[in-house]
């Protein structure tokens, strides 16, 4: 006899009522399942109950979906797997029209006696044969495998949800079939066809502008699978020229472009702005040479340490800031870093390096400290600053030279300049993290023994914030060694030169030794920092 417990009452039930009533709920549990997928029931019924259970076969497969594809996945309702099974097909046939084009190409290459081509169209052609053939297979299988899984997702849905797609509905067939007219047809007429090139295009629009007859087939490939076609022409802007006076000032002369044909909206913005780059130079240059000449005399006393001082005296100083502020097994791993540097002729390049580093740390310190201070405490400061911030840290870092060398010309200070807009996010966000991060009742209980809102943020805030703060200078150390090899580009010399030069000269061992010195350095200066970091802790 079993006892149940019930809504407060004491019900006494035997084995044999509990087993009867079993069945009845296996039952209810079918008829979901029935309910649920309509067609092909007792199938659908089994093996739902199996992955209730844990049971089902790891290598089970439907074979209705996996030979009906992405068209039994929009059958049952069940869009992830219907792109799934589109798009795996869908490669699979563009594969083979890329079959089709090379083996046109191949011919024509045949026929104009070029055995190079012709090697070169075989072995393409096979290949994606081959990758047709594995996409379609793989394809197959996957939609096989996940067919049930997924479905089970979707009952489960469906149960909580009945508004889920459920059964089977021909219907939905015309949204797939909708699908499938927009994306296929275009996708595999630009699989077996080779695109016109944009220029190619902008001729036959201009043709076409002068009144001449252009193929139907040309005009559509350019308009679908060529470039996005050019729907706004422009006149071509004035030519702004900033001549000198006697006096020193200059004067602006305008000049209307010689060329009379119309320019698309990439041209016409792209000299726009650098007319306005031109004006800005121009009329507003002593602002820019200030900062040159700032960030030059800063660089200078920098490498008047490291680069104007002897290498023993400069070598110890590094050996005695790694022991006091890391220990001595970091002293160690300097000294190797410095034998390094030594005995492969990087050390004058390695002190410009580590020159341009610590100018544009100090920059990124002194600007971004009392900024992410701004951010950290003010809602206007992180409404204003957080998308400047999330802006700066998705452009890419070679885009940040740009800028420097429109207002700033080659060299080092625009380098160090690249090099601060680079860096200078972790160190504003790290610092608002770090300020905000400060308990509430800590601030409360400052403010309640009389602290200043000047002392609040000197005596309590900025302590506690440090961690958050030092994490944000490794950071900015570690981004700012690695700009700093990109604005070699520039002109900003050191070993990032090395390892441009060595590039561009196809000399792979060399760039490779310097690209050892730039990580050697740069784990030095991590190891340091985070040894610090952990002191102060």
């Amino acid at each position: 006899v079993v006892a149940r417990h019930s809504g407060g009452t004491l019900m006494v039930a035997t084995p044999e009522a509990i087993n009867a009533e079993e069945p009845a709920e296996e039952n209810d549990t079918a008829q979901a399942f029935g309910d649920f997928a309509e067609q092909n029931t007792d199938y659908y019924s089994r093996i739902f109950l199996a992955i209730q259970q844990a049971k089902l076969s790891l290598f089970h497969l439907n074979f209705a979906a996996m030979l009906g594809s992405f068209v039994w996945a929009a059958l049952r309702g069940n869009w992830l797997l219907f792109w799934v099974g589109f798009v795996f097909d869908l490669i699979a046939a563009a594969n083979l029209g890329l079959v089709y084009r090379f083996t046109t190409a191949k011919a024509a290459a045949i026929e104009a006696d070029k055995q190079f081509l012709v090697d070169r169209f075989t072995d393409w052609s096979a290949n994606h044969l081959i990758a047709a053939i594995l996409f379609f297979i793989v394809g197959r299988l996957l939609m096989g495998w996940l067919a049930n899984r997924l479905y089970y997702r979707q009952y489960s849905n469906w149960r909580i949800n009945p508004s889920v797609n459920s059964g089977v509905d021909s219907r939905r067939w015309i949204i797939a079939a909708l699908v499938v007219v927009l994306v296929a047809p275009l996708t595999l007429y630009r699989s077996t066809q080779d695109a016109p090139e944009q220029r190619d295009c902008i001729k036959l629009t201009r043709a076409m502008q002068d009144g001449k007859t252009v193929a139907l087939k040309d005009r559509f490939d350019c308009a679908t699978i060529s470039e996005v076609p050019t729907l706004m022409w422009f006149k071509r802007p004035p030519q702004y020229n900033f001549p000198r006076n006697e006096d020193g000032t200059r004067s602006i002369v305008i000049k209307e472009s010689t060329s009379k044909r119309p320019v698309n909206l990439n041209v016409w913005l792209s000299e726009v702005i650098d007319q306005k780059i031109d004006y800005a130079k121009a009329f507003y240059g002593y602002i820019f040479d200030s900062i040159t000449k700032w960030l030059r005399t800063l660089l200078n006393a920098i490498e008047a340490i490291f680069v104007g001082t002897p290498w023993p005296v400069v070598a110890g100083l590094f050996l005695l800031i790694a022991y006091h502020f890391a220990g001595p097994r970091i002293m160690l791993f300097t000294a190797s870093t410095l034998v390094y540097l030594g005995i492969f002729g990087f050390w004058q390049t390695a002190m410009s390096t580590v020159s341009i580093v610590i100018a544009s740390t100090i920059i990124c310190v002194v600007v971004g400290l009392p900024l992410g201070v701004w951010v950290g405490k003010s809602r206007t400061g992180s409404a204003i600053v957080t998308p400047i911030l999330d802006v700066m840290q998705t452009i890419p870092s070679f885009v940040y030279l740009l800028p420097a060398v429109a207002f700033f010309s080659i060299g080092k200070p625009p380098g160090i300049l690249a090099t601060v807009i680079f860096s200078m996010p972790p160190m504003v966000r790290l610092t608002a993290l770090g300020i905000r991060q400060v308990p509430e009742s800590t601030k409360e209980a400052a403010l309640a023994f009389g602290a200043s809102p000047r002392q609040l943020l000197s005596r309590v805030e900025l302590p506690l914030a440090t961690p958050s703060i030092m994490a944000g200078v490794n950071q900015v150390v570690m981004m700012s060694l690695s700009m700093a090899v990109i604005a070699a580009l520039i002109g900003a010399g050191g070993l990032g030169f090395v390892v441009v030069d060595a590039l561009g000269q196809s000399e792979v061992g060399r760039g490779m030794l310097a690209g050892i010195a730039i990580a050697l350095i740069a784990m030095v200066i991590d190891r340091i920092v985070q040894r610090a970091n952990k002191t102060e802790e």
